[in-house]
């Protein structure tokens, strides 16, 4: 084994520029791979501190129906019932015409619940952004809360998915009950409960703490903190992203440092011969290939976990400055970093073994009786006559010694279209991503500023409805609202018309993708309907149609035209389900406060300012059953999101293409010299040093053209198919020539760099 080693380490010696091209192509792997993973694990940890942030550190808050208080038997129950670890309790309330106001007991719990950190003394209080916007207060200042002056010793920042984005107030719990002049000092409406993680083990027995709690109470509110998905399908993605990259690097490094050892095993043909004749076995020419492979790539890989231990907080910490992928600085975790260097060690020496076992299985003679395949007459030699006519002599001999030798010069042009595809594929998905993303905002908003929904388990009066609708007017503009859901008698031909919404037809809703009847200014608003698109096609409507709908709320049978068909390319167009007006509504059959309609869609387009003002008067009001949005504040989230992305992008595309470069610059460099017997003959035969030059130069483009075309076709099926499986289908994917074309040029440019190496050949 030893000797086995040492003809190894000859063999390495006596090829540098192959030995240092494998020893820098894996060195760039285990860096770029420790790098991306130990982001990755910084990534990780930001989100899981993220979601620990988002729902505060307890579990479950339970509440009452309409806000009322708990009484000292219901809080002993939720206090000492079997999973719970601690109990926090507070007081919250719209009472306060234009602040929501909330009594807190000082602890973690509460500060985790409203973000706040300081502690509150009887004369301080905490304000949220909302208000100090709008009072122009910051810490520090004085403000007054029903004529008593308290000091602000805190400004929260109002989050875009804050749950508390109204103007608010943070108070110690006795002094809110003083200002509202209770007695009872210590009265609570909501409880927050951390639980030991036994509460949640044993909801596969349905005896789960959070539906105890509902059992126990039928006014019991529950909100589950850990119910929710949307940080594990975060954490989910972002991991997947990141492997996708860690594969994309292994794969383009371990193609060229494959192919360079089928350079090794080129270069060395007749040395394994000479081994074979003496007696040498097929396992022991193995195992000197093996030994080859496992001192590279262990100087390759150690040397880029200690770069990487090095300079990964310079380099990880600037790239995070520009992408703003989280809070905070790397931090250097060993084991990923270990974990990632054994990873990269393994598969490297993994896929050298599989090459060489099943590529070297060349018998002494074979070697020894082998010729110049380039001297030898081809039987087909007549098939690139008709390149000579368009290319010259010079192109017809770079093209014939491309294809004479195809089989072993593949791998140059599959890295070649793996680069064209993987830099394709990366701009045009970012472009594509934001192109989407920029359609789903504007869809989900309905092309209006703002857009507010209320859904609430207490139905709604139509009183109350309406009174809204009035405070709406003045920033309403092109927009309307929607209230329901009102139930029909169903028949056995209508089983999918089962409920309905009303709006203010007098004029028509008018969405973005819909289809309205010409002649529908000619139908009282009382007469009209809006139907969904799927709605209207299973029980077989048109425009024009008469449509009878039956329901207590319509006070029996009535009939409508069909005037407006909303498409299914709306967003969330089940809510458009069947829409009347609602002058339709029969306050004689059913008191209108008793009406069942617990849903309130608000949809503005006026000053989005003044929108944001009264989104949040009547969050005030509503509390957390409100939820609103403005679509400035959407698209600013989604272009930081975005812009994080297409840095990310380049620079992972960049870090890439250099890895490929410096390959792709070394297997043309060792094709080049494979040939030098084929080009001292053709000097020999009287072509000049130009001739043979151009001779190289039409070798090495036609590699480059051939793995361009490949690549591009490659890349623009897989954005095809990305495209139409996961995004908007009314975005159209058209090829971006210019991509293709940067790519073509930074080809060209890059085999400018192999201009000593054909001088050489000349």
């Amino acid at each position: 084994m030893k000797r086995i080693i040492q003809i190894g380490i000859i063999f390495i010696k006596n090829s540098k520029r192959l030995t240092f091209s494998a020893f820098l192509s894996i060195f760039v792997a285990c860096f770029l791979s420790i790098s991306m993973f130990q982001l990755l694990s910084d990534v990780e940890a930001s989100i899981e501190a993220g979601l620990a942030a988002k729902k505060g550190d307890f579990d479950l808050q339970v509440t009452k129906c309409d806000g009322e208080i708990f009484n000292n038997e219901e809080i002993r129950f939720l206090e000492h019932e079997k999973g719970v670890k601690t109990a926090s309790r507070g007081y919250c309330t719209g009472e306060f015409s234009d602040i929501y106001m909330a009594g807190v007991a000082d602890d973690a719990v509460n500060k985790s619940l409203y973000k706040y950190t300081k502690d509150i003394k009887k004369n301080s209080i905490i304000i949220n952004e909302s208000l100090g916007r709008r009072e122009n207060k910051t810490v520090g200042d004085s403000f007054s809360v029903c004529g008593k002056d308290f000091q602000i010793i805190e400004v929260v920042k109002t989050d875009f998915m804050s749950d508390y984005k109204m103007p608010m107030v943070i108070m110690e719990l006795s002094q809110l009950h003083q200002l509202l002049g209770h007695k009872d000092t210590r009265q609570v409406n909501y409880i927050l409960l951390q639980c030991y993680d036994s509460a949640y083990t044993e909801q596969g027995n349905d005896l789960g703490l959070s539906r105890r709690i509902r059992l126990q109470n039928i006014n019991f509110q529950v909100s589950d903190q850990r119910a929710g998905d949307g940080y594990d399908i975060m954490l989910k993605n972002t991991r997947l992203v990141f492997k996708v990259f860690f594969v994309v690097v292994i794969m383009v490094s371990g193609l060229f440092v494959v192919n360079i050892f089928m350079e090794y095993m080129q270069k060395y043909r007749a040395d394994m011969a000479v081994i074979r004749t003496m007696g040498g076995k097929q396992e022991q020419v193995q195992a000197i290939f093996d030994s080859m492979s496992v001192i590279i790539s262990a100087g390759g890989c150690l040397t880029g976990a200690m770069f990487s231990a090095l300079v990964s907080d310079v380099v990880l910490n600037w790239f995070n400055d520009k992408v703003q992928l989280f809070d905070g600085s790397i931090s250097l975790n060993w084991k990923v970093l270990w974990q990632i260097t054994v990873i990269v060690f393994v598969l490297f020496n993994f896929f050298i073994h599989v090459v060489f076992r099943s590529c070297q299985k060349v018998l002494p003679i074979q070697v020894f009786k082998e010729t110049s395949s380039g001297l030898r007459k081809s039987k087909k030699a007549s098939r690139f006559l008709a390149l000579r006519k368009v290319t010259g002599m010079e192109g017809y001999l770079g093209i014939k010694l491309m294809v004479l030798k195809f089989r072993q010069n593949l791998m140059i042009i599959l890295i070649i279209a793996l680069i064209t595809a993987l830099s394709y594929t990366g701009q045009v998905s970012i472009k594509l991503l934001k192109a989407n993303d920029n359609w789903f905002n504007y869809n989900s908003m309905e092309g209006k500023t703002a857009r507010g929904e209320i859904s609430v388990s207490k139905p709604m009066s139509l009183s109350y409805v309406q009174k809204l609708y009035k405070r709406f007017q003045p920033v309403m503009g092109s927009g309307y609202m929607l209230y329901g859901d009102f139930s029909m008698v169903l028949s056995d031909d209508d089983e999918t018309i089962n409920y309905f919404k009303v709006s203010d037809l007098e004029v028509l809703l008018h969405l973005l993708y819909t289809e309205i009847w010409e002649q529908y200014e000619e139908v009282p608003k009382t007469k009209r309907i809006v139907m969904e698109e799927s709605v209207a096609g299973k029980n077989g409507y048109k425009l024009g149609d008469t449509i009878t709908l039956e329901s207590d709320y319509l006070g029996g049978k009535k009939d409508f035209i069909l005037v407006e068909i909303v498409k299914s390319e709306t967003v969330w167009n089940e809510t458009y389900n069947v829409i009347v007006d609602w002058d339709n509504l029969c306050e004689k059959e059913c008191h209108k406060e008793d009406l069942s309609g617990n849903y309130l869609g608000v949809w503005l387009d006026g000053d989005k300012e003044f929108a944001r003002e009264k989104f949040q008067q009547l969050q005030v009001e509503m509390g957390k059953d409100f939820e609103w949005n403005i679509y400035d504040d959407i698209m600013e989230q989604s272009n930081l999101k975005v812009s994080q992305w297409t840095t990310t992008m380049h620079i992972v595309l960049g870090m890439l293409l250099i890895v490929a470069s410096i390959g792709l610059l070394n297997s043309a460099g060792g094709m080049l010299y494979t040939r030098r017997k084929e080009y001292q003959i053709i000097h020999m035969l009287g072509a000049s040093d130009n001739s043979v030059r151009k001779i190289c130069w039409m070798q090495t483009w036609s590699y480059m053209v051939s793995g361009v075309v490949l690549g591009a076709i490659l890349g623009i099926i897989i954005v095809a198919y990305l495209w139409q499986a996961n995004m908007a289908g009314n975005i159209p994917v058209i090829i971006n020539w210019e991509y293709i074309a940067w790519i073509a040029i930074y080809l060209f440019v890059l085999s400018l760099m192999l201009y000593p190496t054909i001088k050489k050949m000349g």
